[in-house]
């Protein structure tokens, strides 16, 4: 089970110190309560258009956890507070997703720096086709390009348990990088609409870290 969540800093935050407190101090911390299969968290380098978030954040879970369940009464209070230090609650964004490999080898745990191009896509109102089959033939096609380690699809639905506001993209398509050279991908196919094109570095908790931290509450 995968959840990802848009998620900005707070006014008068630079991103530096957003990234360090995320990555320092809160992704610990929500580490201490929840059960991660795998925790990843792509930062935004840069972004074309500009957006109003400074993270893509991966949540992948074991399928029969009870997300909301854990992420209830005094954990909620703890991870709320800690929220607000550093970011704007009211534009978090969260959905679930179902992520789908489209070419190259599947995702183990990335190293630091790893580079991310993610496309921010949604359908063309009464443009015709299967949106997602679209998308996922246009990330095969991108996958030719000599700098691409991987192509990965995420399709979003409407929302993530626990609330929050609509998440804005229908799917996420993936370009991992082999290093610090992007790929320009063109125009879209048709019926498809490319939102904004981001730069983002992967910083992933590494599976001995998330057993280390795991403590949950108990009583």
């Amino acid at each position: 089970m995968k959840s990802i969540c848009l998620l900005s800093r707070l006014s008068g935050t630079s991103p530096e110190a957003f990234r360090d407190y995320y990555e320092n101090n809160h992704s610990r911390l929500g580490s201490r309560y929840f059960p991660f299969a795998k925790y990843v968290r792509n930062h935004v380098l840069s972004a074309s258009p500009a957006v109003d978030f400074d993270v893509i954040t991966e949540f992948f879970f074991a399928p029969d956890l009870d997300v909301a369940g854990v992420h209830s009464g005094r954990v909620r209070e703890i991870l709320d507070a800690d929220e607000r230090r550093f970011m704007e609650q009211r534009l978090i964004r969260p959905a679930g997703a179902e992520e789908v490999l489209l070419a190259g080898p599947p995702r183990d745990v990335e190293a630091p720096g790893r580079l991310r191009q993610m496309l921010l896509l949604k359908p063309i109102t009464g443009a015709g086709g299967t949106f997602a089959d679209s998308v996922a033939a246009w990330g095969r096609q991108l996958a030719d390009h000599e700098q691409v380690l991987r192509v990965t699809m995420d399709s979003a639905s409407a929302q993530a348990p626990g609330g929050g506001n609509a998440f804005p993209y229908e799917a996420l398509l993936s370009v991992w990088l082999k290093d610090d050279n992007t790929v320009q991908p063109g125009e879209p196919p048709a019926g498809i609409e490319l939102s904004g094109i981001l730069l983002t570095e992967v910083c992933e908790s590494p599976p001995d870290l998330l057993r280390e931290l795991y403590q949950p509450e108990t009583g």
